[in-house]
């Protein structure tokens, strides 16, 4: 799943074409057909069918009764795979506005601009020979601080040369509203879940937080992600600020967008930022009635809520329009063994209370897992999505987004990764 923007079809189906024409997959017929299998999948809307089986008959010509499982050939090509792209991409392709990435724990292509192509064309080419393209800065990944400097001037840059990006940010814009101008003065408040952290010996005693020791079973699950010395003993304490690997991804995504439109924003968890701080701000808060007092307050005032189903204890997204006891409106839903799981985001559009004649918006990131909130975060920040969901509402007879209205992001998720979003439903609350 991407940051931001995504680019448009026919700008996805030349990057293809110039890497399948390009000099480094020449003798490579194999990941020649990998890739288009999965890119022509992607661009076709059907990303959540791509499979590692199916990549192996249909891309790979193994026989129907291949096994994933005891044949490791389609997980070796997809490492070949992403070395060739680097290859290309450091060479021969250095100078493309647009990459495919193969992200590591998917088969999934993801599309994306890539700044320093963007900034090399603003360069002469004299200063362009002289400076030879910087690998290193392709190859990184975007991250906090540098990496949202980066993504802001991308975006400006692309915004400013190309027709089809001017109508990306045209529609960021528009779904965005007040929370897309410099002057938005933007709160991005963050709930947590109430997590205990665990560590080998004691806590330090400046706080008032009690520890405990840990039983027995814990230390199994530790070893797996973390080491531990033979005789060492866990403890643990609660941690009242912890986010999960979901909640960052959103506010990574956000964050990129809101630099690369101009607005100032500040991240606060809502422990220090609570719902009567939101009074005359626009909000992005990350958080859903079992995790947030402001959200609780606010989805109370709205159709869809999230909630704790007591027949599964699994989180669903309820209609509050109907009775308890009717069947979630949605909930996760899990394939077949080794398959990838459906679960859906739910985002929440509501005017902010202040002042008459300023307009202020709220926006709740919410999800039945943190690959549902990654995933409706990404949504928003998608301008093909966004552009998908206003024609949507022209269909209601809306001309432009609501003053409030809910989304509901189904999302495919494998072993708690992201692998796509797309649209669910929608319902207006205020036109």
């Amino acid at each position: 799943m991407s940051n931001s923007i995504v680019p448009a079809r026919e700008d996805r189906e030349q990057a293809l074409r110039r890497v399948l024409e390009s000099q480094a997959f020449a003798r490579s017929e194999q990941l020649k057909n990998f890739l288009r299998y999965v890119c022509e999948l992607e661009i076709a809307g059907r990303g959540g069918e791509i499979k590692e089986y199916s990549i192996g008959v249909e891309a790979l010509g193994r026989p129907t009764s291949y096994s994933p499982t005891a044949d490791s050939s389609v997980r070796r090509r997809a490492f070949e795979l992403r070395q060739k792209l680097e290859e290309a991409y450091a060479g021969e392709l250095a100078a493309t506005e647009i990459v495919i990435d193969l992200p590591k724990g998917s088969y999934v292509p993801v599309f994306r601009y890539r700044a320093p192509a963007v900034i090399a064309g603003l360069v002469s080419d004299a200063a362009a020979a002289a400076s030879p393209p910087r690998r290193a800065l392709a190859a990184v990944p975007w991250a906090a601080g540098i990496g949202f400097l980066v993504g802001a001037l991308a975006m400006r840059l692309l915004w400013s040369t190309s027709p089809a990006a001017n109508a990306a940010a045209a529609i960021l814009h528009e779904a965005w509203g007040p929370l897309a101008t410099p002057e938005g003065n933007i709160l991005i408040c963050v709930a947590s879940n109430f997590h205990m952290l665990v560590r080998p010996g004691g806590f330090s005693p400046d706080s008032d937080l009690p520890s405990f020791p840990a039983p027995p079973e814990i230390e199994g699950l530790y070893r797996k992600t973390n080491p531990l010395r033979d005789g060492s003993a866990l403890t643990m304490r609660p941690a009242p600020n912890v986010a999960t690997l979901g909640v960052v991804g959103g506010i990574a995504a956000v964050s990129s967008t809101l630099h690369a439109l101009g607005a100032q924003s500040q991240i606060l968890p809502e422990r220090s930022a609570p719902l009567a701080s939101f009074r005359n701000r626009n909000v992005i808060l990350f958080g859903d009635p079992i995790t947030s007092f402001a959200a609780a307050q606010l989805l109370s005032r709205a159709r869809l809520t999230v909630a704790q189903d007591p027949a599964t204890n699994r989180l669903v997204i309820r209609d509050r329009q109907k009775p308890a006891s009717d069947p979630p409106a949605f909930s996760r839903h899990e394939g077949r063994p080794g398959d990838p799981a459906q679960v859906y985001g739910l985002l929440t559009v509501l005017p902010s209370d202040g002042t008459p004649g300023q307009p202020r918006r709220t926006l709740i990131v919410s999800g039945v897992s943190q690959v549902g909130i990654q995933g409706a975060a990404e949504f928003f920040t998608s301008p093909e999505l966004l552009a998908d969901l206003k024609n949507r509402l022209r269909q209601d007879g809306l001309s432009t987004f609501p003053k409030a209205y809910q989304l509901v992001v189904r999302c495919t998720a494998q072993d708690s990764l992201p692998l796509s979003c797309s649209y669910a439903s929608h319902y207006v609350l205020e036109k």
